[in-house]
């Protein structure tokens, strides 16, 4: 079972936000994919901080949490903490009064359902990013299971495939290796590419009714709500299995 914690800074009910938060970029255009494999120059002791995946959206291990000076360099508003539950008394929101936390238990496992857990993570994220924050995904070693977030996130957000998501974020933290989440992450591509095409195909949809709206003067209303919740549906329908 998945254990949902979330930690909201006192300050942040009390007072405005700071003026220093970077501004919001997205939402963003997909980004260019690695040509032919291109990995920044990586070190071994790289593994033990955090790397910038997307604008404002960082992703690394439990290290990368502890360390106040290098989160507030980053300018990190909201940490994202996957932890396994028996890891519990290692892995925790550290800065409870100085970041929005949201902290997941789960399981670094082929038998943890993954997919359920993608539309909490994900609003989570665009909740941050919408506020003009800045998210620090992390797990216990920033290997599998916070990869594997990240990876979900941005097959939802660009259609990408599960080869694809995995390319581009190893361009940016080579040593990721989700390997216990490479099944569901590969069945996710159907899903995520199903949303990306159902949402462009509502948009394209809404402007050609529009214009047949106007052309004709017939009182015609799309009717297109049906094809919004389909593909949410598909990602939420793993939360019953």
């Amino acid at each position: 079972m998945v254990i949902t914690e979330m930690s909201i800074p006192l300050s942040l009910l009390t007072q405005a936000p700071s003026p220093q938060l970077t501004p919001p970029v997205g939402p963003w255009p997909a980004p260019e994919p690695p040509s032919n494999m291109l990995i920044q120059e990586w070190k071994y002791e790289m593994r033990r901080e955090a790397q910038a995946v997307l604008p404002n959206l960082y992703l690394g291990p439990f290290q990368a949490g502890t360390n106040l000076e290098r989160l507030r360099e980053k300018r990190i508003t909201h940490i994202l903490c996957l932890r396994d539950s028996v890891e519990a008394r290692l892995i925790f929101p550290r800065f409870p009064t100085e970041f929005i936390y949201l902290t997941l238990d789960v399981a670094d496992s082929d038998d943890q359902n993954i997919i359920s857990i993608f539309p909490k993570c994900r609003e989570f994220i665009d909740m941050a990013m919408s506020a003009g924050g800045a998210v620090l995904v992390h797990c216990n070693s920033g290997i599998a299971t916070s990869p594997a977030i990240v990876m979900g996130y941005l097959m939802w957000k660009f259609g990408w495939d599960y080869t694809l998501a995995l390319t581009f974020v190893q361009s940016k933290r080579y040593c990721v290796s989700p390997a216990s989440f490479e099944v569901q992450l590969r069945e996710y591509t159907a899903i995520a590419q199903a949303h990306r095409a159902l949402s462009s195909g509502a948009h394209s949809g809404i402007r050609d009714h529009k214009r047949a709206y106007e052309d004709d003067g017939d009182g015609c209303t799309p009717q297109r709500g049906s094809l919004k919740r389909r593909a949410t549906d598909d990602d939420e329908d793993y939360e019953m299995e």
